[in-house]
């Protein structure tokens, strides 16, 4: 081959090279979404329950956001949100820290809620979402009950959660009435046991211990996750006795799909 073809093959390869590079990365990819557009909460925040469950308990995400909104009068005792980080800590790892954030809302006239009434409210308000390097969850405290009577709180997404405040408010607190901070902790730990995929719920069981009565709660009545605990079945219960921990059967789920 004559040098000047030599020079030309060259001179070709090397241009097509580039074209194909500059082709190849011109378009960048697109931002996860990290808000609320056109009224749709973020794909990473818009699963079914259980469905962040590893990313949550992983560290492959290692921060947590809590963020907590609470309507006008409804803000959670101090106690219960000291509550809640020490259950977070106790089976999540996060080596970037658990943060929590409160704010207060507005207080609405609608009384009770739906479902459909709190995911809104949740679109409404809510400003941290799931990105790459970490997961939050979020918390809506209402100062109305639900449309399903004696129910304290729910977990409805993956990482939403909500407690209605005025049952509470109204069931805790008085004379002859159970502690405020033992219903509000119980309800917290126990919805968040929900998104963290309690009981066979995003997080496989070990062994069987899910209450088919019940679904997607454990069937000991001393444990965290019994079904009475996000209802006022569980004011008796705590009016003389202590917030219920997580037993050994739902801590070994947690620890087999990641947590501590």
């Amino acid at each position: 081959m004559k040098p000047n073809s030599t020079y030309n093959l060259i001179f070709f390869l090397l241009i097509s090279f580039t074209f194909q590079t500059c082709k190849k990365s011109s378009k960048a990819p697109d931002p996860v979404p990290t808000t609320v557009v056109n009224n749709q909460l973020p794909p990473e925040n818009n699963k079914g329950v259980g469905g962040s469950a590893k990313d949550l308990l992983l560290a492959s995400k290692p921060k947590l956001v809590v963020e907590i909104h609470y309507m006008k009068g409804f803000a959670l005792e101090t106690a219960s949100v000291d509550n809640l980080k020490t259950f977070l800590q106790t089976y999540l790892n996060k080596p970037g820290g658990i943060q929590v954030v409160q704010s207060e809302i507005p207080a609405v006239a609608t009384n009770p809620l739906s479902l459909a009434d709190v995911i809104q409210l949740e679109k409404n308000y809510r400003t941290v979402f799931t990105t790459s390097d970490q997961v939050a969850i979020h918390f809506l405290i209402t100062n109305s009950s639900y449309t399903s009577s004696g129910v304290l709180g729910i977990a409805y997404l993956n990482t939403s959660l909500c407690l209605f405040g005025k049952t509470i408010h109204d069931n805790t607190g008085g004379v002859g009435q159970a502690s405020r901070v033992k219903v509000e902790s119980s309800v917290l730990n126990h919805e968040v046991g929900h998104i963290l995929g309690l009981t066979n719920l995003g997080t496989p069981m070990v062994t069987k211990h899910n209450d088919d009565a019940h679904t997607d709660h454990c069937n000991n009545s001393n444990c965290l996750m019994y079904f009475s605990t996000e209802t006022t079945d569980v004011l008796g219960i705590l009016l003389t006795g202590n917030i219920a921990g997580l037993d050994q059967n739902c801590i070994n789920d947690l620890k087999e799909n990641g947590g501590k």
